[in-house]
């Protein structure tokens, strides 16, 4: 049966609009600290009804990922916790950003929101030793997916990240194929995500010996799943976010 390819915006957005109770959405990669900082923005776009929502950040280890994040007036909103709580009126917005020196931390979040036109967006920001701004990249919500594939391109020193979130309570399979510019499979794995883990690697680290290329890495579990991918310029920055594409039979 041929594979039709859609993005994973309209199926958030057809979401959106056929669900008016919870609504539940991800981001699939959080960083913070290592020259790295996240921001989530969310806006309530109901019309004269209250939204609200709580943010609940994991570490890649499933672990709660207990940072501070400040909101747009220089609140400590998580205390060094691993949530936020907010509450919007029609119309409102709110900016929250990650803040921290140490080494790099990984993880993904998870936004419960009590209806489905409380939505967000984050934004990927990496500095240099002396704090300034070299890159920035935005990340769109994700929704979990059985079946889902992002554009792959290695050409000319550019290098693939993934980033993968299992938001589930039990473990998952998950099995990746690397299939070329005409859709032949080159290479195909296994890799065990642990419950409520999540997992960043580069394309190269997934299949070390596949020649620079351009094609498409699909992934697929028994379980939803959530993704974004990164494309970064050689030496590293700058980078863009590549957004998933869900795969239906």
């Amino acid at each position: 049966m041929r594979r039709v390819l859609l993005s994973v915006g309209f199926i958030v957005f057809v979401s959106a609009v056929g669900s008016a109770q919870q609504f539940t959405y991800y981001f699939p990669q959080i960083a913070v600290g290592g020259g790295w900082s996240t921001t989530i923005f969310v806006s309530n776009a109901t019309a004269g009804a209250t939204g609200t929502a709580t943010i609940i950040f994991t570490k890649s280890d499933g672990t709660p990922f207990k940072s501070n994040w400040l909101d747009e007036k220089g609140n400590d909103l998580t205390k060094g916790g691993n949530a936020i709580a907010v509450q919007l009126a029609s119309g409102e917005s709110r900016k929250f950003t990650s803040v921290g020196d140490a080494s790099l931390t990984t993880g993904f979040a998870t936004v419960f929101a009590n209806s489905s036109a409380v939505l967000s967006n984050a934004m990927f920001t990496q500095f240099d030793g002396n704090g300034n701004v070299i890159a920035e990249a935005g990340v769109p919500m994700a929704i979990p997916l059985l079946k889902q594939a992002v554009f792959v391109d290695t050409t000319n020193g550019i290098r693939t990240g993934v980033a993968i979130a299992n938001p589930n309570v039990v473990s998952l399979p998950v099995q990746f194929q690397l299939l070329n510019d005409t859709g032949q499979v080159i290479a195909s794995t296994t890799v065990q995500f642990g419950a409520s883990q999540q997992m960043a690697f580069f394309l190269d680290q997934l299949f070390p010996n596949v020649p620079a290329m351009v094609g498409r890495l699909q992934f697929s579990a028994t379980n939803p799943m959530t993704s974004v991918a990164l494309r970064f310029n050689p030496p590293g920055i700058p980078f863009t976010t590549l957004s998933p594409l869900a795969l239906a039979n």
